[in-house]
């Protein structure tokens, strides 16, 4: 997989991509009939907001923190938009773009110091990239990405007050923020992750590390990698079989 590069034009072009994909499918089958909320619709204030973007990337002023979250929670909204044309649609080919583009353009917010207020599309598309990952470098630069997000969510969703879905964004981003971590093999950014983890998902722990020691005592790897596992899956005990 490439990396993910987090310039608005190129986020805007895979955008665009897509939301073609939608129209020409749109086009054939029918399915969405509503002219106001359709795929057109949609392009077009794609298409407006990457321009605007692109306008805050080389305009000498940035607007101020609050203004980049508004637009960040617009921009995040359109994409939720264009994900649930892809399944009224049954698209499927256009996942893994889809998924990038949530994760570039919150990473592209998050780097212009907006508050991010909805994770639901990001968190989804960050695991299936990581699920989709091999190679040891790009997963350590997506452990670093999701810590970024992680750092400019909401204060509400930092609190995490209503923990009864398990797949609820904060949780999923974070669980997967320390599996790329771990599949890097990157000891030093793992135990960075892992103190981190050990704040936010508290609760958690003891099955993600008694789950990730299960995985690392099957495979060979870096003595320095398994000793930073041991030692977190020590501190944090799994007493659910006990």
């Amino acid at each position: 997989m490439n990396s993910l590069i987090i310039e608005v034009p190129v986020i805007s072009d895979l955008a665009l991509q897509v939301m073609k994909r939608v129209i020409d499918e749109n086009e054939i089958t029918q399915k969405i009939t509503d002219e106001d909320s359709g795929p057109i619709p949609l392009a077009s204030a794609l298409s407006d907001f990457f321009q605007l973007a692109a306008g805050l990337e080389h305009d000498g002023q940035r607007p101020d923190a609050e203004a980049v979250s508004e637009l960040g929670h617009y921009a995040l909204d359109l994409l939720d938009r264009l994900s649930y044309q892809l399944r009224q649609l049954d698209i499927y080919d256009q996942r893994d773009n889809l998924a990038r583009v949530f994760v570039s353009l919150a990473v592209w917010f998050a780097r212009h110091d907006a508050v991010i207020d909805n994770l639901d599309g990001t968190a989804e598309g960050f695991a299936n990239l990581v699920n989709g990952e091999k190679d040891e470098a790009e997963l350590a630069k997506l452990g670093r990405m999701a810590d970024e997000l992680l750092e400019s969510a909401a204060d509400d969703l930092k609190l995490d007050q209503d923990r009864s879905n398990p797949w609820r964004p904060w949780r999923v981003l974070n669980l997967n923020s320390g599996v790329a971590a771990t599949r890097s093999l990157d000891a030093e950014l793992m135990q960075s992750t892992f103190e981190k983890l050990a704040r936010r998902l508290p609760y958690d722990m003891p099955g993600f590390f008694a789950d990730g020691k299960r995985q690392m005592d099957a495979q060979n790897v870096p003595e320095e990698v398994r000793d930073v596992m041991t030692r977190y899956a020590e501190k944090w005990p799994d007493r659910s079989n006990h």
